[in-house]
């Protein structure tokens, strides 16, 4: 798959008219391309011949749109009814294509009994939320029967997504036009788009606002290489009763690639972690009344020396000894990448400024909570905020955030955002956090940046996911299924 831009309501305005004052096209052509092109994508997925299809258009140029898709689709052998709830379109562009849909049945009363309902009601340009009768048009195609399509974005969802609308049209697919728009990536709004399609209608982008992350490319391994030509990682989680996080990470980190995987294993832990984990290289300590590892300094620092990469934190606890721990290693590491998860996290949000005093380049993978401890804000307050949020925590404290959720944004300090398109629901469990880390300090240690690492690691995590997903339910779906599937990725 590769990145796909990611173009704000100004900036896809200024595409189209910098494609129509360039001579290149007029409004009208572009309107028509967009109406052709969305049905080439429509027909590609569906079958539309004979089937009933209602095609709902409203007064401005989306409803302009719905009427070339509506006299297309007719050619197509369709069944189509028109629906003007708020009258004809009224636009001088979208009149070029009234003489197209003569002929076409047009009703005036929403039924309930049809193949596909197509959503043209308002495009991009709406600003506000819907009321009134608005509303209750959208609520009765919202249960009429069939597959629902939106064209451009669904009717009621805000196109940069600064608010999460009461009332939208629920898509089951869209074709969106020029490229994909925030409300497809932003948890306000993804739920309403559906799957979705871009149309390319011959307007160029120059600016954008953020980006997709790209299917990573397969590098061959060279035939003449040893486990040291792949770097050693090394794994400080899991506490005592936590072991299955430290044994996660474990396990992806070895699928992902790495070379050789040390692990710090508190003594309570040791049995566990060795019988899941025969391929990893143990280093055994102490265990204290927490249930933390207790680590010499010499220890430490001579591992942290011969590491390519380092985890810190899933599983180890939020207890006093734990963060003390922690925050040892931070001041102690030089040089070593590593990924901060989970309670490290946690500890680090007690004294944010510890992040400063890392002399190593840092990757985190907070959830929102664990992110709201770190900005000592709310999850609400994140989960609306998410990319401005993960924005500026990476900016602020030169590190990469990986803020996790459904498409979850990879921030870089240099202020670019990544959206990650792969995953599904069934990720929303205990123990797939860790996978994920796991991934990431392989890739570090292999020698990849850090921000491909991150980039990598979750475009890959989740597409392990989808192809999980495809054996069982979403619901049965485990972290360790995970794993099991990244034997699968020709990486």
């Amino acid at each position: 798959m590769p990145s796909m831009k990611i173009l704000s309501l100004s900036q896809i305005r200024a595409a189209e008219i910098s494609a129509v004052e360039s001579g290149a096209f007029s409004f009208a052509g572009l309107m028509k391309n967009a109406g052709e092109e969305a049905v080439e994508i429509m027909k590609n997925r569906y079958s539309f011949e004979g089937k009933r299809v209602a095609v709902f258009c409203g007064k401005g140029n989306n409803g302009g749109d719905g009427l070339v898709i509506a006299s297309r689709l007719s050619r197509l052998g369709a069944n189509v009814s028109l629906c003007f709830p708020f009258g004809i379109p009224a636009t001088d562009t979208a009149a070029c294509f009234f003489e197209d849909i003569k002929g076409l049945n047009i009703i005036s009363e929403i039924g309930d009994d049809y193949d596909f309902v197509i959503d043209a009601l308002f495009g991009i340009g709406l600003d506000r939320a819907l009321e009134g009768y608005a509303a209750e048009i959208i609520d009765k195609m919202n249960m009429c029967s069939g597959v629902k399509i939106a064209i451009d974005i669904p009717s009621g969802v805000p196109c940069d997504a600064d608010f999460t609308p009461k009332k939208a049209f629920m898509a089951d697919f869209t074709v969106t036009f020029i490229a994909t728009k925030p409300c497809f990536v932003l948890p306000a709004t993804s739920h309403f788009c559906g799957e979705f399609a871009v149309a390319d209608i011959g307007a160029e982008t120059k600016d954008y606002s953020y980006l997709t992350i790209e299917r990573p490319i397969a590098v061959k391994r060279n035939k003449n290489t040893h486990k040291g030509s792949y770097g050693t990682a090394l794994m400080l989680c899991g506490s005592y009763g936590m072991c299955g996080a430290s044994i996660l990470a474990a396990r992806s980190a070895l699928r992902s690639g790495v070379g050789l995987l040390k692990a710090f294993v508190c003594d309570k832990n040791y049995t566990a972690f060795t019988t899941s984990v025969p391929e990893a290289v143990t280093l055994p300590v102490p265990t204290d009344i927490n249930g933390v590892h207790i680590i010499g300094n010499e220890i430490l620092e001579a591992e942290l020396k011969n590491a390519d990469s380092l985890l810190l934190g899933c599983g180890l606890g939020q207890s006093d000894t734990a963060v003390k721990l922690i925050k040892k290693v931070l001041l102690t590491v030089e040089n070593t990448p590593l990924v901060i998860d989970a309670d490290g996290i946690n500890a680090v949000s007690r004294d944010i400024n510890i992040i400063k005093k890392i002399k190593a380049p840092v990757i985190f993978t907070p959830h929102p909570k664990e992110m709201a401890r770190l900005c000592h804000t709310t999850v609400n307050e994140i989960e609306k905020n998410r990319v401005e949020y993960a924005k500026n925590f990476a900016r602020n404290y030169s590190c990469i955030v990986v803020l996790k959720g459904a498409n979850t944004i990879v921030a870089a300090p240099d202020g670019r955002i990544f959206f990650n398109l792969t995953g599904n629901a069934g990720l929303a469990t205990g123990g797939s956090g860790d996978v994920l880390s796991g991934m990431i300090a392989s890739y570090l240690a292999q020698g990849v940046s850090p921000l491909s690492s991150a980039l990598n690691a979750v475009y890959f995590h989740g597409l392990a996911g989808d192809m999980a997903a495809e054996k069982s339910s979403k619901r049965a779906l485990l972290p360790s299924d995970i794993i099991e599937e990244l034997k699968y990725i020709p990486y």
